[in-house]
């Protein structure tokens, strides 16, 4: 069931109303406070996303849930103009985006990518080839992701990782760290052919 798609912008515009509807929806779905602390956190981790991407550019949010099931869905189109993000990187010292340090900024490293088109994607699925695949390979596709060329699972990433944590103690100790990675049960970000969408489950 999804109750309502909201507009929201990287300078902050309807945030507040995004977050109003986060709480609306665990009080429709009788999540207790604690529980619906939990969504809004979840809300208020993807809305630092959007304002820390750079450019100019608007995207709709929504929830739907099922049962004890929500998600958390932020979707745009491609839009952004990479010769710009390029000449805002040059005035940096080292040329590159280093804020990209936590699990939350590689989420919005591959999201940021997917406003700036198809060849950015293309590059981020180079960047982040943990836990990033064709969507050709995926066994199970999510119905938001039918169209998605590329995607990014947290779940797979973090079961990558896991796999190798001797070989990556600071990502894993920044994963243990992590609000969405310890609150969600998955994060997927799908790329399509024209706009990127992401999604955050939670089953309470």
């Amino acid at each position: 069931m999804t109750i309502q798609r909201i507009k929201i912008s990287n300078t902050g515009e309807n945030m507040n109303a995004a977050l109003d509807l986060t709480e609306k929806t665990a009080k429709s779905m009788g999540l207790s406070s604690r529980d619906t602390l939990r969504l809004r956190l979840l809300a208020e981790e993807m809305m630092s996303m959007v304002r820390a991407i750079t450019g100019s550019f608007t995207a709709e949010y929504w929830l739907e849930h099922e049962g004890t099931t929500c998600k958390l869905v932020l979707s745009a189109k491609s839009e952004l103009d990479y010769g710009k993000r390029s000449e805002f990187l040059s005035v940096s010292t080292t040329g590159k985006n280093t804020a990209k340090t936590g699990i939350m900024e590689k989420i919005r490293g591959i999201f940021e990518a997917g406003l700036y088109g198809m060849e950015q994607s293309f590059a981020a699925q180079a960047e982040y080839g943990v836990g990033m695949y064709s969507a050709g390979m995926m066994g199970a596709v999510d119905a938001g992701m039918t169209e998605a060329i590329y995607s990014w699972s947290m779940q797979k990433y973090k079961n990558e990782i896991e796999s190798k944590r001797t070989e990556y103690p600071d990502v894993w100790d920044e994963l243990e760290k992590s609000i969405i990675a310890n609150l969600a049960d998955e994060v997927s970000v799908g790329v399509t052919k024209d706009g990127v969408e992401l999604t955050v489950q939670k089953k309470f």
